[in-house]
């Protein structure tokens, strides 16, 4: 049996302000919503009502709950990728432990962005059809990576193509940063998961190792 494709595209994009701003206050209010009842609970009505419109008025933008949760989805993603470029493409880092530093600040600052929601992102909501394209934030965090590692591929020792180094980067800083601020809070005292984490990735890209 094939997946069952649902239309996770907003029925049309605001252009007056006042209709940007209900807009606003719609995603806002799914996010709330899903915090508090979670996905599964989570319906229109609920976002209407917590949004102070009608679920008529909602649907002029949204066609369903997963419209809105992929909507929901870009926004978060946007936020997190607009921190982590910023972090990236900074030129006052001269060199590449600065660059690296940097990068792991920001990953956790943009983990820290409503880690309730990112929770119930994570944990709860179904990959249905188009929902899961809705989130391509890791490809284009990788990407930026690895324009910062060819910025910096001299201090680079470690013998492997920069596009596999961005891609385990990627996933080192997404699974313990993620780890740190959602499950395992104390690793953030005193910036001991920043510190490790650094020490990690460092050590690896400069170690004079050859391939097999």
């Amino acid at each position: 049996m094939g997946v069952r494709r649902i239309d996770t595209t907003p029925r049309k994009m605001p252009r007056q302000e006042r209709a940007k701003m209900t807009v606003e206050a719609i995603i806002a209010a799914t996010a709330q919503v899903l915090i508090e009842h979670g996905y599964e609970r989570a319906t229109t009505a609920r976002v209407a009502e917590r949004a102070g419109i009608s679920v008529g008025s909602l649907y002029q933008y949204f066609p369903s709950k997963e419209a809105l949760v992929a909507t929901l989805i870009e926004h978060h993603a946007d936020q997190m990728i607009g921190t982590m470029r910023r972090a990236l493409e900074d030129p006052g880092h001269a060199t590449l432990a600065d660059g690296l530093g940097a990068i792991i600040k920001a990953a956790t600052a943009a983990h820290r962005i409503k880690p309730a929601l990112q929770k119930v992102l994570h944990e709860e909501i179904p990959r249905i059809g188009g929902l899961a394209e809705a989130t391509n934030v890791h490809r284009k965090i990788t990407a930026a990576i690895e324009r910062f590692l060819h910025a910096h591929v001299n201090e680079i020792a470690v013998d492997c193509k920069l596009s596999v180094l961005a891609i385990i980067i990627e996933t080192v800083l997404e699974s313990l940063i993620h780890k740190a601020v959602i499950d395992q809070n104390e690793l953030l005292a005193d910036g001991l998961i920043e510190r490790e984490t650094f020490r990690l990735i460092m050590s690896y890209l400069t170690a004079a190792t050859s391939s097999k």
